[in-house]
């Protein structure tokens, strides 16, 4: 097969996206396939350059802000090119922004390309954690309490201390901060907002940290995540010290209910080929949601390989079973 690899794009999270791709097109042209690279945020008369650039990636010193502010508008032009390329399959793997908002899944759904990943309203549901948590309690999942606001704010309205600040609709912990004790949370919400229009802010959850990959409507086995502090993304992409279980050290009742509650998470926004849930459970093992991330890491190394590899599932199968799916 002929496919196209989406990677870059304009977004915070630029870089792991690219990492995810890279790792993505170096398999599939070890299976065989003929891959093609494309950055939505470079024009195709510099994609050459771009291509280059993918030898030298590196995780550290990142202008979040300068990324947040590139924009995806070069993908219009993409588009004629793919389908003159004749290219069988899209393979999206941007993280954030238009990449996993919905957009770009949009624009290649109405140019009739095929694409993995979840459609272009489910992944605008998920990218929004507050109409993510919405959904997720009509379905019978709990979630920490929480409110939206627009401009920074010096303290919340209803929400008590301890407490999580977070853009809307952003990801790989950018933006994010923990706040332990009242305090003025002026500058965290400005922080956020430097990523999206509108900040949440929940209350925090202590405990334990747990991801569940779905994988074409099935889920894998839950992981513990375990950072040894703040899982930001200094530790989730540069860290050292993290570690991670699979399988989680969980009973199997309470294994059964976190992947049942990821399951009807996946359902409740219309998810489908793969994405990963996260969740953090009290130390009465109460289960809350966290988010739905709709295009999870995807290096060998990432969250949803290390799952399926704990199944038997080594990454060039798993990429060829999302292949097969979103084909089908």
């Amino acid at each position: 097969m002929k496919i196209a690899v989406l990677l870059g794009g304009a977004s915070p999270e630029r870089m792991v996206s690219i990492a995810s791709g890279t790792s993505i097109g170096s398999t599939l042209s070890k299976l065989g396939h003929d891959v093609v690279y494309l950055d939505p945020a470079t024009a195709l008369n510099k994609m050459d350059d771009f291509k280059r650039s993918l030898d030298n990636v590196s995780m550290e010193n990142m202008d979040f802000e300068a990324m947040a502010r590139m924009n995806d508008d070069p993908f219009k032009e993409q588009i004629p090119y793919i389908k003159a390329q004749k290219v069988d399959l899209v393979f999206n793997a941007l993280h954030g922004g238009n990449g996993e908002n919905g957009v770009i899944a949009g624009m290649l759904e109405e140019a009739g390309i095929p694409y993995t990943g979840s459609g272009y309203l489910a992944s605008a549901l998920a990218m929004d954690k507050f109409k993510t948590k919405i959904l997720a309690r009509e379905v019978g999942v709990s979630c920490a309490d929480e409110e939206l606001h627009e401009e920074p704010v010096h303290k919340p309205d209803v929400v008590d201390f301890p407490l999580v600040i977070k853009p809307n609709d952003s990801g790989s912990s950018v933006g994010l901060t923990i706040i332990q004790e009242a305090c003025d949370i002026y500058d965290a919400t400005a922080d956020a907002l430097k990523y999206s229009d509108t900040v949440i802010i929940e209350s925090y959850i202590p405990g334990r940290e747990f991801d569940i990959p779905v994988v074409c409507g099935e889920a894998y086995p839950v992981l513990e995540v375990n950072p040894h502090g703040v899982n930001d993304y200094k530790a989730k992409y540069m860290g050292d010290k993290t570690e991670y279980l699979v399988p989680a050290p969980l009973s199997e009742t309470k294994t059964a209910e976190m992947q049942e509650a990821a399951v009807k998470v996946y359902r409740a926004l219309g998810l489908k080929n793969y994405a990963r849930v996260d969740f953090r459970m009290t130390p009465e093992e109460k289960i809350y949601l966290l988010e739905a991330n709709t295009l999870p890491g995807m290096t060998a190394s990432s969250l949803v390989p290390k799952s399926a590899k704990a199944i038997g599932i080594d990454f060039p199968e798993l990429l060829t079973i999302i292949i097969n799916d979103a084909m089908n």
